[in-house]
């Protein structure tokens, strides 16, 4: 996949614009990635705020609200869990316990514990625990996003 950059002061507004041959999981990763720049509101303080899906490392509910976490502040979200995931799950959210979820592009790396749960290593160094009963779905989409990285690196 060729990639072109090009630099114009003159424009009014920034574009991108994506051509391809056919649908491909390539294409369907770039897709998803544009598509976690739009924007949300959070709340913090009494204050809105927009947030982007794709600055937002996991998400956690507390006494049923949802707060998004990300590198440095915390947001209330007006959605559910299960409802937020289904707008952003293609943006690479996945869960990974009843009551939480995670922005795979966020996760920096994942270490086995002694009675086989993993801890999954933010960007930002926090840690988090993944729940064994969702491990598969979480090591499938890890998987799968690697296949893709390697699809387009041919």
């Amino acid at each position: 996949m060729k990639v072109h950059y090009l630099k114009e002061p003159l424009l009014k507004e920034d574009y991108i614009d994506v051509h391809y041959r056919e649908e491909s999981e390539s294409v369907e990763v770039i897709r998803n990635f544009f598509l976690s720049f739009h924007c949300i509101m959070g709340k913090k303080d009494d204050c809105m705020q927009k947030l982007h899906p794709g600055s937002i490392y996991y998400l956690e509910v507390v006494d049923r609200k949802l707060f998004a976490y990300q590198e440095k502040e915390v947001y209330q979200l007006d959605y559910s869990l299960r409802s937020f995931l289904s707008c952003f799950e293609a943006s690479g959210f996945i869960r990974i316990g009843k009551s939480a979820a995670v922005n795979i592009y966020k996760v920096s790396r994942v270490r086995t514990d002694f009675n086989m749960r993993l801890h999954l290593v933010m960007d930002n160094g926090e840690v988090l625990v993944l729940n064994r009963s969702y491990k598969k779905s979480f090591l499938d989409a890890l998987y799968h996003i690697q296949e893709v990285c390697h699809e387009s690196d041919s």
